[in-house]
């Protein structure tokens, strides 16, 4: 556990290392997204654990694209997005259709039990993404810290956002939340 003195919070570290979701690969002429590229991650670090032979983490990012509904914002140079219940949902059919023994589990919103779910996680070494949606940002990424604030539940990323170090996983307005995988 770390304590920052500028913001008088206690950060609740990932205890392992974790790969980084920065870098997002091409797909069909612009970026493929932060919710394809972040379940990549969560499946190549599972499929690490469990001994999986899984595609490279840009090519299965490409594939999960169509699968988790990703599509184009507009005025955003092709860059995609994806909605928290079409991450979770088209997951889980690829997971089920594959064979995967692993299910795509989360919520989002304010709920009380989410930083009970990130301990939960964080001691049993389960990778978590986080989710921000709101008139100031949307995005997803993979989590390395949680703290709790005067704002509410916060992560910070394995891979930070320029000029905005946190994202709000328990925001008043608008979604956000947390999403993983666990076996089945």
């Amino acid at each position: 556990m770390s304590y920052t003195e500028s913001t008088n919070q206690f950060w609740h570290p990932f205890p392992l290392p974790l790969p980084s979701d920065a870098g997002q690969c091409q797909w069909q002429g612009g970026y493929v997204g932060c919710g394809p590229q972040t379940a990549a991650v969560l499946l190549g670090w599972w499929g690490t654990q469990l001994g999986l032979q899984l595609p490279e983490r840009d090519a299965l990012a490409a594939a999960l694209a169509p699968q988790l509904g990703a599509w184009v914002v507009p005025f955003s140079g092709r860059q995609r997005a994806v909605q928290p219940w079409s991450w979770l949902l088209g997951l889980g059919r690829v997971l089920e259709h594959e064979g995967v023994p692993l299910q795509a589990r989360g919520h989002w919103g304010h709920q009380p039990q989410t930083q009970p779910r990130l301990a939960h996680n964080w001691a049993r070494s389960i990778p978590t993404v986080g989710f921000e949606f709101s008139g100031r940002t949307q995005h997803y990424g993979l989590l390395s810290a949680y703290a709790q604030t005067s704002q509410g539940l916060e992560g910070q990323l394995v891979a930070p956002l320029v000029g905005k170090p946190t994202l709000h996983l328990q925001p008043r307005l608008g979604l956000g939340g947390v999403f993983w995988l666990e076996p089945r």
